[in-house]
């Protein structure tokens, strides 16, 4: 997907809160803005919007000398969603389908994103993550999932952010012995890298990084190995809009788990809700 118009007005959106954030000194907040308005101005409208946030935030890090701008936020969404996932230990437990519950909360968790709300709030999260039981959800699309899934031979699972990935466990753990996981090679927003699948529950399972700093998958940066591991796989899962981003036009069987919440995805998608539950297969026979 092509950046388009109606991106600036968020991208801007988070320009300022990022560096509002995540820089204290008042002539770095300037440089930090000039400079990455300055990446606005020139933007390549042939990027991906994932490609662009890339742009931004190596600006942003090279200006504050922060390598890894969401630290705090990544391991906060993790204990939040450790904390979530116990309390609803109840509920998992009485659902009819153990699999459709893994589906929901592992979709539920992609509403812990600041790279789509740049004023995400983790309080916030937790009746969006609860109400995971009840928002509707393509059956027909779940059934499809778990059948492509059980008759994979190898899976490749590509992570998206912290918290979330606590919640991605309860789907993972039913195909473990045939899962790798796809992680980001560098920090990017509150994105999952090496450092957070051992917190996450993900310790032990195989991983393959992108050796890259884009919040998706992009082919131009992503390193051969990652892509690699990916074509070889059987089956893709894709969770979060940033992979969906850059990954919709992926021509392997794949599937894409994530929460609609950007309306040039929901227009895109051809008007779904906004925060509705997303079950998407491409490529699939």
């Amino acid at each position: 997907m092509n950046i388009t118009i109606d991106c600036i007005p968020c991208v801007l959106n988070h320009v300022i809160h990022t560096v509002k954030t995540t820089v204290t000194d008042p002539k770095l907040q300037e440089r930090c803005t000039r400079d990455m308005l300055a990446a606005v101005a020139a933007l390549d409208w042939t990027n991906t919007p994932p490609d662009f946030a890339r742009e931004l935030n190596r600006i942003l890090r090279g200006i504050s000398g922060n390598d890894d701008l969401y630290l705090e936020e990544k391991d906060r969404s993790t204990e939040l969603a450790h904390e979530l996932l116990e309390q609803l230990q109840p509920d998992i437990a009485a659902q009819a389908d153990p699999f459709a519950a893994a589906v929901r909360l592992a979709i539920a968790g992609n509403i812990i994103d600041y790279g789509v709300d740049a004023q995400f709030d983790l309080d916030s999260a937790r009746g969006r993550i609860i109400e995971a039981f009840t928002l509707p959800i393509h059956e027909q699309a779940i059934a499809l999932l778990k059948s492509r899934m059980d008759q994979a031979k190898s899976i490749f699972y590509v992570l998206d952010n912290c918290g979330e990935a606590v919640f991605d466990r309860l789907l993972v753990d039913f195909y473990r012995d045939k899962i790798t996981l796809g992680v980001r090679g560098y920090p990017i927003l509150n994105d999952v890298t090496p450092r957070e699948l051992v917190p996450s529950g993900l310790g032990g399972l195989p991983y393959v990084c992108t050796g890259d700093a884009t919040p998706g998958v992009s082919s131009r940066h992503s390193s051969d190995e990652f892509m690699a591991a990916m074509r070889a796989a059987d089956l893709v899962i894709a969770k979060g809009q940033g992979n969906f981003e850059t990954l919709n036009e992926y021509d392997r069987p794949i599937f894409f788990l994530f929460r609609a919440k950007c309306a040039i995805i929901i227009k895109f998608l051809g008007n779904v809700p906004m925060g509705s539950m997303q079950v998407l297969a491409a490529n699939i026979s």
